[in-house]
């Protein structure tokens, strides 16, 4: 279908917080031909913006194919992104050892400091959740397709805003140490802790041009 000039849309590329799983706002670009980059870019630089992200704490910026994404990104929108902000890239670990090994000492999260704990793979279970509606969008306007994804991502954003206090109870009741527990908040809240956007992209989410109004 990429290939192909059946669709309005081959699919969709978004930005999500890769500690929390929370959809940054406005940060969600179509595809038309393919995973381009300047689609990446304009999410990224939306994330940006719609989450405030202070330039002194960083940024870790996880993306499947980052090694060849990350090489010009200040040549292309360098003039955009804020003066003083340091962007450190990863690959997600389930696709890094897909890649060369220079990949896996250079990217993968376990090397990085202030990542933390972080599969950087959120978005792969987001789309699943997404997948369910993807024959109605199919069949959609564009305008009631943007509404419907816009629907399903803001209700997964309140859903964990509701679930994470009762998620921080569960695993406290599962054994952890009240010292783990504390050293784990002040790690979070730490300002040296970079903030963690995970990017991916999904094709099923495509757009018949028959659908189109």
């Amino acid at each position: 279908m990429l290939a192909s000039k059946a669709c309005d849309v081959t699919g969709i590329v978004a930005v999500a917080c890769a500690r929390h799983g929370c959809f940054a706002p406005n940060s969600v670009a179509n595809l038309y031909r393919g995973e381009q980059q300047k689609n990446v870019d304009w999410a990224l630089l939306k994330a940006i913006e719609t989450t405030s992200v202070d330039p002194t704490q960083g940024l870790l910026f996880i993306y499947d194919i980052v090694c060849q994404y990350i090489v010009h990104l200040r040549d292309r929108v360098g003039h955009l992104l804020p003066r003083e902000l340091t962007i450190d890239a990863a690959i997600g670990s389930f696709h890094v050892h897909g890649h060369k090994d220079t990949c896996f000492y250079r990217y993968a999260t376990s090397f990085i400091p202030g990542a933390g704990v972080v599969a950087g793979e959120i978005l792969e279970s987001l789309w699943a959740v997404l997948n369910a509606v993807t024959p109605a969008m199919r069949t959609a306007t564009l305008a009631h397709r943007a509404e419907i994804m816009d629907d399903h991502m803001t209700d997964s954003n309140h859903k964990k805003l509701l679930n994470m206090g009762e998620c921080r109870v569960s695993e406290m009741s599962r054994g952890r140490t009240d010292d783990m527990i504390n050293a784990c908040r002040a790690h979070t809240l730490s300002t040296l802790c970079p903030i963690i956007f995970h990017v991916a992209n999904v094709r099923s989410l495509l757009h018949p041009i028959d659908g189109r109004n």
